[in-house]
């Protein structure tokens, strides 16, 4: 046995358990003389408790006591640490007691009166096989933290590679659109704003024309004009038209505007910092989400005067993206309020967003960050929007922050870096 594994062994707690006074205090002086850690037990009861109070590593324990018996001895261990080893000492070679012994997992016998170095070599087997099971239980540990760990992650980058790859085919999709929306709203655009000057030239005509009735015609032509006019509603028709064809040219210039956000939202970064407004990254962004946001909430916007910064815009937008959509799906009976702001001091630039909804718990409000935590409904939330975002603010060196109360709301709160001379 080497340096290093006889220390290790001799560190073991071994409990000799024997009626016998002098056969117990034997067992114990030679054991002690190679340097193992001994307690001795004239009954099995109280060796029993020592185990239970602080664990012991072998036992030698006699097969005949009074009370508990050696061979209950080894199942009540056996019941709490399979892995103890207990030799059995005997002088009677009763065949059914070693039957019932083996079938408990004995790991040996010694028969009295027993050969000191065959008791020694015993003790030192069963300790060495105490010492492998303890390493083996260690070493499993360790493998399964290490593969729960890796199982972790191997589940985030999954998890986030398919939200990249829902990103992804969500900006393909929203550049497609907007490619294809930009040519109709152009040349509907360019009509309807002829169609204003028509409309004016027309009205203008129409009103020389009836200069021009007035001037030439008897009483009966003017009547007759303007019964006509009465009964088609001409004149309100004029009006009329013209308010229409200004609410439509407001209408495109909004198509216009989402078609903007959406090239702003679909654009790649390609892991390229570029200058960017954070108040025109919400912009483009509340455009896109509008449809989520007004029907459950009116929307307070203060956004302040504010340097540009530094960042990756597409991944920025993604972030006010999810905290917009959540603050939404947070606020269950509306209308409820949704509040964004920007400000900026000398270290930073910072966005809040914050809603009037149920709130976070307090036992929750420590894990959403956390991947594939979710408080949704099962298929309504993955549970990795807010591990993202928190992942892409810290990218740019940023802080996520959060405060809630439940049935009040929560703010959330990113801070940015500003830039540097």
């Amino acid at each position: 046995m080497s340096e290093t594994l006889g220390a290790m062994l001799c560190d073991l707690r071994v409990v000799v358990v024997d009626d016998e006074f002098h056969v117990r205090n034997t067992i114990a002086a030679l054991l002690e003389k190679l340097g193992y850690c001994v307690e001795s037990f004239d009954n099995a009861v109280d060796a029993l408790k020592a185990f239970q109070e602080g664990g012991v590593d072998l036992v030698l324990s006699d097969v005949k006591m009074l009370g508990m018996d050696g061979i209950e001895l080894l199942g009540r261990i056996h019941s709490l640490d399979q892995d103890v080893p207990v030799i059995l000492m005997t002088g009677f070679a009763d065949l059914s007691m070693v039957v019932n012994a083996v079938k408990m997992g004995v790991y040996d016998f010694i028969i009295k009166p027993f050969d000191p170095e065959s008791l020694m070599a015993a003790v030192d087997k069963g300790l060495k096989y105490r010492y492998l099971c303890r390493l083996e239980k260690e070493y499993k540990r360790e493998l399964e933290s290490a593969v729960a760990k890796k199982s972790k992650e191997l589940q985030e980058l999954h998890g986030q590679l398919i939200l990249n790859d829902k990103m992804a085919s969500i900006g393909l999709l929203s550049a497609g659109i907007a490619h294809e929306i930009n040519n109709p709203v152009a040349f509907i655009a360019s009509n309807l704003g002829n169609m204003s000057k028509y409309i004016g030239r027309l009205n203008a005509f129409i009103a020389w024309q009836a200069d021009m009735i007035k001037s030439c015609c008897g009483q009966d032509m003017l009547e007759k004009h303007e019964e006509y006019k009465r009964a088609n509603k001409t004149d309100h028709i004029a009006k009329d038209i013209f308010a229409m064809n200004e609410e439509s040219l407001e209408g495109i210039e909004r198509i216009k505007k989402i078609v903007t956000s959406l090239k702003s939202f679909s654009r790649k970064d390609e892991n390229v910092l570029e200058l960017a407004d954070l108040n025109d990254l919400v912009e483009s962004t509340l455009t896109i989400v509008w449809n989520e946001i007004k029907y459950v909430a009116n929307l307070n916007k203060d956004l302040g005067d504010i340097p540009s910064i530094k960042c990756y815009p597409s991944q920025l937008n993604q972030v006010i993206m999810n905290l917009l959509v959540n603050a939404a799906h947070a606020i269950e009976k509306g209308p409820g309020t949704i509040s964004v702001k920007t400000w900026a001091d000398d270290a930073a630039v910072f966005l809040e967003i914050s809603d009037t909804g149920c709130g976070i718990s307090p036992e929750n409000l420590g894990k959403i960050f956390t991947p594939f935590f979710t408080t949704k409904e099962a298929g309504k939330g993955t549970g990795l929007g807010l591990s993202i975002c928190y992942e892409i603010v810290s990218r740019h060196n940023g802080v996520f922050s959060v405060k809630s109360d439940v049935g009040k709301g929560s703010a959330f709160t990113v801070s940015l870096p500003a830039l540097t001379d």
